[in-house]
């Protein structure tokens, strides 16, 4: 029944179409207050999904107390609600106001990037408010793209990329597209920009290795394409201060220059140690509700299996 409208998947709609119309009523604080409380209500009626969060939290940072692990996964269902509100308001506005609530800071080197029609890869996670990088580009007139994987709800799917490309931009799907590899290489070799995220679950897929101490399956398809195709790599936080969501884009990475198995798994190795130390200092704006570590199980086995691999 994946990806198949239905009357229930309907009604998740309606619901979700309902709240989001709230928001766009109120002020940006209150829609956000409004958010965090809600996400924050609803950790504590999905007990089964926060005790989940709350062990992959205590096995990620085993020096933390119990208390500051259930602190963490707290905050990170808040932060689920606020990226809601966030991006029910951005996509409301116009450029000009979008602009006071959104700021990205070394937009130059994607700007350069594009004026020389390198193409490249944007290296993002579900941190804080990635969304809201991507409106942010587009704002900025950069034509991108992003891979992502549809939702099960398509009433869901399709309005979240509504609201994604609303400023401008094209969608990848991962799970979807008949070739999302060959996709995102057309795409590239147009010099463009394409982002990935590159801290999800992977359900095909016999790549492995460790995120955040744990085996977890990957994606390495930028690494893949990086190297493939030699364009660099652009990291990107985000964060936010005083209540403005603030992009920083990294100083690009350059791919090796010898396309093999073993670089493949040490650029993303590299790329990989980057976000997670993102995560560690400020583990609360992480999406800890993804689960992350569903193929913990084949991934060991794997790895188990190829000890040259465990990184």
């Amino acid at each position: 029944m994946r990806f198949q409208k239905s009357p229930s998947y309907f009604a998740q709609y309606i619901g979700l179409q309902s709240v989001c119309c709230l928001l766009r009523c109120l002020p940006y604080g209150a829609a956000i207050s409004v958010g965090r409380f809600a996400t924050g209500l609803a950790s504590k009626v999905a007990r089964k999904r926060f005790a989940r969060n709350v062990r992959d939290i205590s096995l990620a940072f085993p020096d933390k107390s119990p208390q500051e692990v259930r602190e963490i996964a707290f905050k990170s269902w808040q932060n689920m609600g606020q990226i809601l509100a966030e991006v029910v308001k951005l996509t409301s506005y116009s450029k000009e106001e979008f602009r006071k609530h959104v700021e990205i800071c070394g937009l130059e080197k994607i700007q350069e990037n594009q004026k020389n029609k390198t193409g490249g890869i944007i290296h993002i996670g579900h941190l804080t408010n990635w969304e809201a990088f991507g409106l942010a580009v587009s704002v900025e007139g950069i034509d991108k793209a992003v891979l992502a994987q549809r939702m099960d709800n398509p009433y869901v799917d399709e309005e979240t990329n509504r609201l994604r490309n609303i400023f401008g931009g094209n969608t990848f799907h991962s799970n979807h597209d008949a070739n999302p590899f060959i996709a995102c290489v057309r795409w590239i070799k147009k010099g463009k920009m394409i982002g990935i995220l590159t801290d999800q679950n992977i359900l095909s897929t016999d790549f492995f290795m460790k995120f955040l101490g744990r085996p977890a399956a990957m994606s390495p398809i930028t690494a893949l394409l990086s190297i493939r195709l030699q364009v660099p790599v652009f990291p990107v936080l985000v964060t936010r201060e005083n209540g403005k969501i603030i992009c920083t884009v990294q100083d690009p990475l350059l791919p090796p220059t010898e396309y093999s198995p073993e670089n493949i798994r040490k650029f993303m190795r590299e790329l990989t140690d980057i976000y997670e130390n993102w995560i560690r200092q400020n583990p609360e704006n992480w999406l800890w509700a993804h689960n992350r570590w569903k193929r913990e199980g084949d991934a060991a086995k794997w790895l188990s299996e190829n000890p040259q691999c465990i990184q």
